[in-house]
């Protein structure tokens, strides 16, 4: 068989050369949407962003055509409003978009199609009358292309234009995943400087949607399930903070919510709890009741506190509200059995009101007056203590007082003013008042004199027999007055 030789020369110029042309005419065709009529590719963007994503954008004319890194036309400094037929409400400043488009057909900027967009730089402003914008875009199918924005802030106001906070935007997306028929919302940010990340799906097959919280420095989060059955939603939620975990079965109606739950724990202690949240205007009454509560717990972790005081999360007007807490028994606490904890929520203020622990046979302490301040980063709780002797020989026994100075002089109750460090959990005791059962004052300036001069002892819940020695001290004090 004779041998065939095929002899094949590649001339290195010329390869070259058709590479280069290519490459060329490549870069000639992304080039032409440059060419277009600025005024007609205005037109046709804002109608495709209108048609694709349900958007009102009023597209500034300072328009410029970029290759690299994918073909976009970048726009400057436009605008987004909440009515998708009219400019009526504005609810967005852009200062950058870039809409990134498809390679194929460029030769008209009606056939343009848009891949995805990008929104930088951007101002957004919601209130109660346009959040239904916020709620219908959740509601109606997200497009397929990719929305970002990116280093941006949001911010919500009140009815008078006062602003209530201002969620600052790192990064925040959302689209509809064709293949596995999903609608997925997901951002990172923060809030009253609190890093925080949210991720939301929605499953349009069945309807059941999942949402995803997390804010790590308070240690926070949550998953919240909306279960589709029957033409209606029901809601589950599972929140934890530190080591506790709150499971929340609730309903939503037009202005209420309604929330139930009877298997959340607390420290590993079982609770329960129902209340109800007022939409308008908002409001919650939320009851709690503790098989046991475990104070030291709760001082040791005051820092969670001191992060929500110091984080400003809570200076909002429209914050009002109670959550009351019960128990009838205190976990190592031999001498109140009983708890009444009331954390009271008054325009932005929070505090402890009329909060009680209390041994029917002995004595009751209540607490008021109390309030918050904060400074560089560091809280404080300030309030009044009122001790309220049922029994005062059972006083003496826990208080070791000889018998011969018990009854010299007679006292009903016994205020103490406090100071409580949340980042340490330190308090001081700042001042004493002896008070007779018609709550006047019994004056004693021996005391006065002792508390003045012990203002820098510190006090701490899990040594008792430090605070035990001081209170002691006092009474012996105030008893040889008599």
């Amino acid at each position: 068989m004779k041998k065939i030789n095929l002899n094949i020369k590649f001339n290195l110029k010329i390869g070259i050369f058709t590479i280069a042309s290519l490459l060329f005419l490549y870069l000639l065709y992304l080039s032409i949407p440059s060419l277009h009529d600025s005024g007609r590719v205005q037109k046709d963007l804002h109608d495709k962003l209108s048609e694709e994503f349900g958007l009102n954008f009023s597209l500034s004319s300072n328009i410029a055509y970029r290759i690299l890194p994918q073909p976009h036309f970048h726009v400057k400094d436009s605008k987004i409003f909440a009515n998708r037929e009219k400019a009526t409400e504005e609810i967005g400043e852009i200062k950058d978009i870039k809409i990134f488009i498809s390679q194929k057909n460029l030769f008209k900027s009606e056939n343009i199609k848009i891949k995805q967009i990008v929104l930088s730089k951007g101002n957004f402003f919601f209130n109660r009358q346009n959040l239904n914008f916020i709620s219908n875009l959740f509601e109606n199918e997200f497009s397929k292309r990719k929305i970002y924005i990116k280093k941006s802030k949001l911010f919500f106001n009140d009815n008078n234009n006062t602003i209530n906070f201002i969620y600052s935007i790192d990064n925040l997306n959302f689209f509809k995943n064709e293949k596995n028929n999903f609608q997925l919302f997901k951002t990172k940010g923060n809030i009253f400087n609190v890093p925080i990340t949210f991720d939301w799906e929605k499953n349009l097959s069945n309807k059941n949607i999942i949402s995803n919280f997390k804010a790590d420095k308070l240690d926070i989060s949550f998953i919240n399930k909306s279960i589709f059955s029957n033409g209606n939603y029901k809601y589950e939620n599972t929140l934890n903070i530190l080591s506790n975990n709150l499971k929340t079965n609730y309903n939503i109606s037009k202005n209420q919510i309604k929330i139930n739950s009877k298997k959340s724990l607390i420290i590993n202690t079982p609770i329960s709890y129902f209340g109800n949240i007022d939409l308008l205007p908002f409001s919650f009454k939320i009851f709690v009741d503790a098989e046991e509560i475990d104070l030291e717990y709760i001082f040791k972790n005051l820092f969670f506190i001191n992060e929500l005081v110091s984080s400003n999360i809570l200076q909002n007007d429209n914050i009002n509200g109670l959550v009351k807490i019960k128990t009838s028994k205190l976990y190592r606490n031999r001498i109140f059995s009983v708890a009444n904890i009331n954390l009271n929520f008054e325009e932005g203020n929070l505090n402890f009101d009329n909060s009680y622990l209390e041994n029917n046979k002995f004595a009751k302490i209540t607490i008021n007056n109390t309030q918050f301040e904060s400074f560089e980063g560091s809280s404080n709780l300030t309030g009044e203590i009122k001790l309220n002797v049922f029994d005062h020989n059972h006083l003496y026994k826990i208080l070791p007082i000889s018998k011969k100075k018990r009854f010299k002089r007679k006292f009903d109750k016994i205020n103490f003013y406090f100071t409580l460090n949340l980042n340490n959990s330190k308090y001081s005791i700042d001042r004493i008042n002896f008070l007779d059962k018609k709550n006047q004052i019994i004056q004693s300036k021996n005391v006065d004199d002792f508390v003045e001069d012990n203002y820098e002892t510190r006090f701490i819940y899990s040594n008792s027999v430090l605070l035990k020695n001081f209170i002691k001290k006092v009474l012996n004090i105030y008893l040889d007055e008599g």
